[in-house]
């Protein structure tokens, strides 16, 4: 059965609670709820002094991966949390082999198929003969760079309007 949401496997955020002791700056291994410290960035880790945000490399520090270690010591029973977000990359994101959707530019190496239209182009490279069949609907414009040739059992129909230049 396929999984709603985020993934387990993409882990979104890990929490870890410490109870502190008097002076305490470096917090590792397993913490108030028997879960050990491991976060995979610094740039994702979020660390909070009895619920108030500390702020990264000001009051803290997190480089190795498993630890955290504060500027200044904590005080007995003070509550350090420490959220670690989880990061991943997605690779192949736009089948080559089933197609897909693109966000941004794309380039192609001579032909481009597309089922909207294509709003920004600085230079079009076109066949001269039409080989497919095609309908320029009526609330559409189309210009292509004559001549233009059509070939036998290929219909254009033109509810719009053609440019050819």
């Amino acid at each position: 059965m396929p999984y709603i949401g985020n993934s387990p496997k993409n882990n979104v955020r890990s929490r870890y609670y410490y109870t502190a002791t008097s002076g305490q700056t470096v917090f590792s291994g397993a913490d108030d709820n028997g879960h050990t410290l491991a976060y995979q960035d610094g740039s994702y880790v979020d660390v909070y002094l009895n619920g108030i945000l500390l702020e990264d490399t000001t009051d803290y520090t997190a480089l190795t991966k498993t630890s955290i270690t504060l500027t200044s010591g904590a005080t007995t029973d003070d509550i350090v949390e420490i959220v670690a977000y989880g990061i991943f990359s997605v690779a192949d994101t736009v089948s080559a082999k089933d197609g897909g959707g693109f966000g941004g530019n794309i380039t192609a190496p001579k032909y481009l198929t597309t089922s909207t239209k294509i709003e920004t182009a600085i230079l079009r490279i076109n066949d001269q003969t039409l080989s497919t069949n095609t309908t320029i609907a009526s609330d559409e414009n189309a210009s292509c760079a004559g001549p233009l040739t059509i070939d036998t059992n290929t219909t254009l129909t033109i509810d719009g309007n053609l440019t050819v230049v």
